[in-house]
């Protein structure tokens, strides 16, 4: 039998994508020995599913499909995870988890989520126009997280592990400089990332819209948060 705490893990797990045990520890508070027995029966249930992609590397999480349904959460889809973006979808995971206590009165949306907010609603909720699709719609870049104030600050969350090229950085970064309904946007970045993506920000000169800081610097990005958000209501 399935309690509530039981769904809040699927619920959770579903709207990020993919977690290990660790961020479900860290997430809902738990002893470790607790969160893999949870995560054990949930899985032993169909609930959730573990993938192990990579050698020696714990795996990591996901809702199936019946989980996902279980938490009204189909729209999103069974979130598909391969060696690619295997520690992308574990860094996400983490972020969200200690952005989930650092920043508590917050709301936290993935970019799963926006997808399907978004296509919902039509409007943009916090990705950003790159461009135009051969049909006439508008090419869109969605933040890896999204971050709601309880004053109405808009913040945009970017996990840069690997370098993109230096076209496509600067197309983005213009992209979060023009979005005004987003207040500001945070990389956090692997030290060849931040580098590729610092030159793209100086490029574009949006200094003042977009920070970079290093991968785990998550307690750093709250610190400002908190800071802006004060500054604001003086």
């Amino acid at each position: 039998m399935q309690t509530e705490r039981d769904r809040e893990i699927v619920d959770w797990v579903g709207r990020v994508g993919a977690a290990g045990a660790e961020h479900v520890q860290t997430r809902f508070g738990m002893g470790r020995s607790q969160a893999y027995a949870r995560l054990n029966k949930l899985a032993a249930d169909r609930l959730l599913e573990q993938r192990s992609v990579l050698y020696r590397q714990a795996g990591l999480y996901v809702a199936t499909i019946h989980g996902l349904r279980w938490c009204h959460l189909q729209q999103l889809g069974v979130f598909r995870v391969g060696p690619v973006g295997f520690e992308h979808a574990r860094q996400l995971a983490h972020t969200a988890a200690e952005l989930h206590h650092l920043l508590a009165d917050w709301r936290i949306l993935t970019d799963r989520e926006l997808r399907a907010q978004e296509t919902g609603t039509r409007q943009l909720i916090a990705s950003v126009r790159v461009g135009e699709l051969p049909g006439g719609q508008p090419a869109l870049h969605r933040p890896d997280l999204a971050l709601f104030g309880p004053d109405g600050r808009t913040v945009a969350v970017e996990i840069e592990l690997s370098i993109k090229a230096r076209r496509r950085l600067e197309v983005i970064c213009r992209g979060y400089a023009r979005a005004r309904h987003l207040d500001h946007t945070y990389y956090l970045a692997t030290a060849a990332a931040a580098r590729a993506v610092n030159r793209a920000v100086a490029d574009t000169r949006a200094e003042d819209r977009i920070a970079v800081l290093p991968l785990d610097a998550i307690h750093t990005l709250a610190q400002l948060e908190r800071g802006a958000a004060g500054a604001a209501a003086r």
